[in-house]
């Protein structure tokens, strides 16, 4: 009898471990089983970015069929009572309270004229000219602004801002890069500027008959569009834009005069300022121009009596940026490395030998590339004119040029 127990016990633990190995048997075949139906409910892991391959591309090349977009300016104006203001230039909020006795457009601070669409930049231009100016507009249409600059590895970061701070207003930003490099292609094909590349023409030229190349391909350009051109470094004022595309009759060509950063927004150059870029009309371009596009930004060409135009900025309000060498200290060395030896005049530069520990002393303390040369200090919540508004807005994206983070003091008084 205890040898039956016996028996019996040990054949239902088999019969235990033989339910239990067909029930694991079970579950992987379910498993590992390939299923032909999708179900329709469930929970589903959405594939990330990297997962679909390389994404269509969305900026333009000498092959795409590229219209410029016509736009009323009706859009940027309110009417008050009887008077047309400017959205972007008018105080809308106390017009709003005021609706009913105010007839006059009450102009944000750094904006002038009845409709309140002169940026202080202008304005201050159309004072200082020696002939007087008679501003006419707002137009039906918005001009077009074709901007045209080079890019490559060392002004990657400003290209980077140029195109987000102008965005909204540059109808097409021409960006080219020499033949003997892909860097910027290799860019645009990775998503640079992705939000903008709809407006984005990329071409390998090296600067030369760039324009004479480049208009025929756009089907419905107008001669009073405007075309703008500059140096890598060199970021123009944004409300000067939007006035030049929205008024008539300011003298051409346009000329900026830019606040001189140097490696970064946080130092200025003792010279303050410098003259550069150019922006004049399609027509213009070709009248006295030949659309020789070179011509645009040639100092000396622009410093004859002939092309008087207009200049925007003076010595306290900027028409844009120059940031010179704004860079991290390894991609100043490569490009001072890169270039030959009758661009940089090295009997100003002290140290022969320039390297990163070099140039890092350098942002420390607030000397110029030269050695010798010593910076003024900027001021991040006292000037009104410190960035682009575009960075001071992305502060975290582009910490690196608001904060000198080789200096003690202005790392810790962030």
């Amino acid at each position: 009898m205890y040898i039956f127990r016996l028996n019996l016990k040990r054949i239902s633990v088999w019969i235990l471990i033989m339910c239990q190995m067909f029930l694991i048997l079970i579950y992987f075949y379910a498993q590992l089983r390939p299923n032909k139906r999708t179900p329709q409910y469930g929970i589903k892991f959405l594939k990330s970015e990297d997962d679909f391959g390389d994404l269509q591309t969305t900026y333009h090349t000498l092959k795409s069929n590229i219209i410029l977009k016509t736009v009323s300016t009706r859009q940027s104006y309110i009417d008050f009572n009887s008077s047309l203001c400017f959205k972007n230039g008018t105080d809308l909020a106390s017009m709003k309270i005021n609706q009913g006795i105010n007839w006059k457009c009450n102009c944000l601070p750094g904006w002038h004229g009845n409709d309140c669409g002169l940026p202080e930049v202008l304005w201050r231009a159309v004072l200082a000219n020696k002939k007087p100016i008679k501003i006419k507009g707002p137009r039906t249409f918005e001009r077009r602004v074709i901007y045209l600059f080079k890019v490559d590895k060392f002004s990657e970061y400003l290209a980077d801002i140029r195109i987000n701070d102008l965005g909204t207003v540059v109808d097409l930003f021409i960006l080219y890069e020499d033949d003997t490099t892909d860097y910027l292609q290799g860019k645009l094909d990775a998503n640079f500027c992705k939000e903008y590349q709809h407006k984005i023409l990329y071409v390998k030229n090296d600067g030369v008959n760039l324009w004479k190349k480049i208009k025929q391909y756009l089907k419905n350009l107008r001669n009073d569009d405007i075309i703008l051109s500059s140096e890598t470094n060199e970021l123009p004022n944004r409300d000067a834009l939007i006035f030049l595309k929205f008024y008539d009759h300011w003298p051409q060509p346009i000329k900026f005069r830019y606040r001189w950063s140097v490696f970064g927004f946080f130092w200025m150059h003792p010279g303050r300022t410098i003259t550069g870029g150019g922006a004049c009309t399609v027509s213009f371009l070709k009248e006295s121009f030949s659309n020789n596009i070179t011509l645009l930004t040639d100092n000396k060409t622009l410093s004859s009596p002939v092309y008087k135009g207009l200049t925007l900025g003076d010595l306290n309000h900027y028409g844009g940026w120059y940031c010179d060498y704004c860079n991290d200290p390894a991609n100043i060395v490569e490009f001072l490395a890169s270039k030959p030896t009758n661009v940089i005049n090295w009997d100003k530069i002290e140290h022969q030998k320039i390297d990163n520990s070099y140039i890092e002393d350098l942002i420390e303390n607030g000397v110029y590339i030269d050695g010798k040369t010593e910076l003024k200090k900027a001021h991040k919540y006292q000037d009104t004119y410190f960035a682009p508004k575009f960075v001071m807005e992305h502060d975290w994206k582009y910490d690196f040029l608001l904060i000198n983070f080789y200096s003690k003091a202005d790392y810790y008084d962030i």
